[in-house]
């Protein structure tokens, strides 16, 4: 009892959690009689640099979809890598749609990233007179004060209707819960929407380890086009993750208290003040921070 060990000095090995998320999990490529019309892609990002080149193989049962077939990451250029996605028609005398399923496979000497698992992408063929394809959700972040999102679509859209306010539950499932019933959706451009959360929002940032539902955006299908005259295909029903602040805003804590109290006083200490909980309730934890007894100690 009382005993003290020697100092130890550890070394951190490796403290990030190794993940791969997928900009865009439902894609639509042009497929016409003469070959593929229109193309379509997305982004696999690491979520930190691997200590040994990370190779990731593509597949696809379909042989009428074309795709980049190997993406390489290395401990020097690790981040995100295009993948890009066309197609042709399956039978040339048969002319329609049809869906095909993209995955991925992992390996890497990196032991974090080998096997690890990517989101499956969806490919929606399409023989259309559409030029390009229908918009896609490209990011979902938290803004750095924590109280709302911003939601970035790969291409420019046509708005719905021109509004510039849209109300959220037109383009999102679960907008009253993930969002706040009062929350609120404005366009900043074509292909840039804000989020201003209400009260009781459950959205949270995306978190690998323990990922639900309430970590991502949920964009409604049929509903967006892109911004060109005489646009036929619309969005498919699709998500992203909420992505962590770039710079967070650290909540700003203020205690209303009194100065002194007696011996045997109450105290009441009142953090009501206190911001920065992003359009949710704070949570306090008080504790004692010296062992000092008013009652033994002179």
């Amino acid at each position: 009892d009382g005993v003290r060990s020697p100092n130890m000095t550890c070394q951190v090995i490796e403290d990030d959690v190794a993940f791969a998320t997928v900009s865009g999990k439902a894609l639509t490529v042009g497929a016409g009689v003469d070959g593929p019309t229109f193309s379509d892609g997305y982004w696999i990002t690491l979520s930190a640099p691997p200590t040994a080149d990370v190779i990731v193989s593509l597949g696809c049962a379909d042989t009428s979809v074309f795709y980049t077939k190997q993406l390489l990451f290395t401990p020097d250029d690790w981040d995100r890598k295009y993948v890009a996605v066309n197609a042709s028609l399956a039978d040339p005398n048969i002319l329609e749609g049809r869906t095909a399923m993209l995955t991925h496979s992992v390996a890497s000497a990196d032991a974090f990233f080998d096997g690890l698992a990517v989101s499956d992408v969806e490919i929606a063929v399409e023989f259309s007179v559409d030029s390009v394809p229908p918009p896609k959700l490209e990011l979902v972040r938290f803004l750095d004060g924590g109280n709302g999102l911003d939601v970035l679509f790969d291409s420019p859209t046509n708005m719905i209707d021109g509004e510039w306010d849209i109300d959220c539950a037109t383009l999102f499932e679960y907008a009253a819960q993930q969002f706040g019933a009062d929350g609120t959706c404005a366009w900043t451009n074509s292909s840039a929407l804000r989020v201003t959360f209400g009260a009781g929002a459950q959205i949270v940032p995306f978190d690998y380890v323990a990922a639900t539902e309430k970590n991502a955006a949920w964009l409604k299908g049929g509903v967006l086009k892109n911004d060109l005259d005489g646009a036929t295909l619309t969005s498919a029903a699709q998500y992203a993750e909420a992505q962590k602040p770039l710079h967070p805003v650290a909540p700003a804590v203020s205690i209303t208290a009194p100065e002194s109290v007696g011996v045997c006083d109450g105290v009441v200490l009142d953090a009501r003040g206190a911001t920065g909980g992003g359009s949710r309730a704070l949570t306090y934890n008080w504790g004692v921070l010296t062992s000092w007894d008013a009652e033994t100690d002179a």
